[in-house]
């Protein structure tokens, strides 16, 4: 069995070079062999088809963001290895709703230890957001969420600010906090000019399409259920139905009523979410947008926006039961940890 770790080095203010001497010096299940790789932005596509054909397993060491990245490259891959991810980014929503962030702040690296050992494998969607315009088309994939409106713009914002810590060593839990003065100063714009995005959304409904018109200022389609580095909107979500959960929401203050659900006992019985497998909007008005809380620029008026199942790919499940730290705390375990041998250096491709 072959694994390969994709690790982010610029995740958490510079813990994916750390993280990377922790793997080196990992032991995994025999005959498990393992390979470390730093993402390169500007050659990520080729990392990905050249390092994972023929892998086993591929272990993804970063945010939303690279863990999107990564995911969008894989799924053009004829055989799809199995996926695990590692969560050292700032808002870690896909790893929250997959178990793994729970398990890497329980567990750490001896977590994916029994979760390669135990194999339990299932499932995670992945989508595709397709905008078209005067014959022009431009595809995004994204596994946890694509949002139009406030949180494109709060993204911005936020892309920004962090461009001026970039090369400043700030702790991620710092870095999270520029969410605030970026989401004060799109507040303060849309009260002074309020936005809102003219659409018809088209979806079905009991097999039947179903048609929305409104004046929306957020478009959300969500996956995973946790959104925005933690508000839990959606319980009732789940990542292998086929299914993605459509939000519409007006005004500012009900937009910053969603990000503190799950967070403070605040009441959201008017945001319950429309759950379709396939999503067509046709926009009137511009709008900012995101995928997977970064940042991709604005959607022309008159643009037509299709929502739709790309591939589920296969997911390595964590550990997850009660007993697994009497487990990690078993002398004789930790004896058979010792005796594996699968090291490797790390490189970079």
């Amino acid at each position: 069995m072959e694994c390969i770790f994709f690790v982010n080095p610029m995740a958490g203010a510079g813990e994916g070079g750390k993280l990377a001497e922790d793997i080196e010096q990992l032991a995994l299940p025999s005959p498990v062999l393992k390979r470390v790789v730093f993402t390169d932005p500007d050659r990520l596509a080729q990392q990905v088809y050249s390092c994972t054909m023929g892998k086993d397993l591929v272990v993804l060491c970063g945010g939303d963001g690279t863990v999107s990245a990564i995911i969008a490259h894989l799924v053009n891959l004829h055989k799809l290895p199995a996926v695990a991810i590692i969560p050292i980014g700032t808002g870690n929503d896909i790893a929250r709703s997959t178990g793994w962030l729970r398990s890497w702040r329980e567990l750490g690296l001896s977590g994916l230890f029994h979760a390669v050992k135990e194999g339990r494998v299932g499932s995670f969607d992945v989508w595709r957001m397709g905008i078209e315009r005067d014959g022009s088309r431009k595809e995004y994939c994204f596994c946890a969420y694509a949002g139009i409106g406030y949180d494109g713009r709060v993204c911005q914002e936020f892309s920004r600010l962090n461009r001026f810590l970039s090369k400043r060593s700030v702790p991620t839990g710092g870095r999270r906090l520029l969410y605030l003065p970026a989401g004060m100063r799109i507040m303060y714009k849309n009260i002074l000019h309020p936005e809102r995005i003219r659409c018809t959304v088209t979806y079905e409904r009991d097999g039947k399409p179903a048609v929305c018109n409104d004046r929306l200022g957020q478009i959300l389609f969500c996956n995973t259920g946790y959104y925005a580095g933690g508000s839990l909107i959606d319980r009732d979500y789940n990542v292998e139905d086929g299914l993605l959960e459509f939000f519409g929401i007006r005004g500012y203050v009900n937009y910053l009523r969603l990000l503190f659900e799950g967070r403070l006992p605040v009441p959201h019985s008017s945001l319950l979410p429309i759950r379709a497998p396939r999503y067509e909007l046709k926009l009137s008005s511009t709008a900012y947008f995101q995928v997977d809380g970064e940042p991709a620029g604005f959607i022309e008026s008159k643009s037509l926006v299709t929502i739709d199942l790309v591939r589920s790919i296969p997911l390595l499940k964590p550990l997850r039961d009660s007993r697994a730290r009497d487990r990690l705390r078993d002398k004789a375990q930790e004896r058979v940890m010792k005796k594996l041998s699968s090291s490797a250096r790390p490189v970079v491709t």
